[in-house]
């Protein structure tokens, strides 16, 4: 009888998967939302008919024009759900400008009041430049009558995710619970 050769890697492998059954919950749970972090996307509708065809790569080429004020059916801040969206952008390759919001508890700007900037080479030295969390995002828009869709990746996000696997976290979103309040004793006499 032969033994079996062992497969290359199939130790660092079963060494991995060993560490991460042996990490906190808490802490894959918080890699978990920071992978959901990274992208904003799902079907758009609308009540009206609306129009969108744009594309953003890295806020540094966009190309196309979107005026959308609809509803937002998928992923948004790390949550699925259907959220009042508001994308409105103009893309002339070197100078462009973009205005995405979102109604979510956890997306900092709202519909009412989205982040408005420049993006393109001209746009981003004329200004207003993107806040940091918009600094490398990537809108797609496509929304045409009633039905699109849309799909925004957050590059910065990324960073957060690998970073986090080392325990840095950029945005400090990786929220510790804190210990509970003990009750004050009874006053005594």
């Amino acid at each position: 009888m032969t033994a079996r050769p062992v497969v290359p890697g199939s130790k660092f492998l079963l060494l991995l998967c060993g560490a991460l059954l042996c990490c906190s919950c808490t802490y894959m749970h918080h890699r978990g939302n920071d992978l959901k972090d990274m992208f904003d996307g799902g079907v758009t509708s609308s009540e009206d008919a609306e129009f969108a065809f744009y594309l953003g790569f890295f806020n540094f080429l966009t190309f196309g024009f979107s005026r959308f004020d609809g509803t937002l059916h998928g992923l948004c801040s790390g949550t699925t759900g259907h959220f009042p969206a508001h994308q409105h952008g103009t893309g002339l390759l070197l100078w462009g400008h973009e205005e995405l919001g979102y109604d979510h508890s956890n997306y900092p700007v709202t519909v009412d009041q989205p982040d408005a900037y420049s993006v393109g080479p001209l746009g981003l030295v004329l200004g207003p430049r993107p806040p940091f969390r918009q600094t490398l995002n990537c809108p797609k828009l496509f929304h045409f009558g009633w039905y699109g869709f849309t799909l925004n990746c957050h590059f910065t996000e990324f960073a957060d995710f690998f970073l986090g696997w080392v325990g840095l976290d950029i945005y400090d979103d990786d929220e510790v619970a804190a210990p509970a309040e003990e009750a004050p004793a009874p006053a005594t006499e």
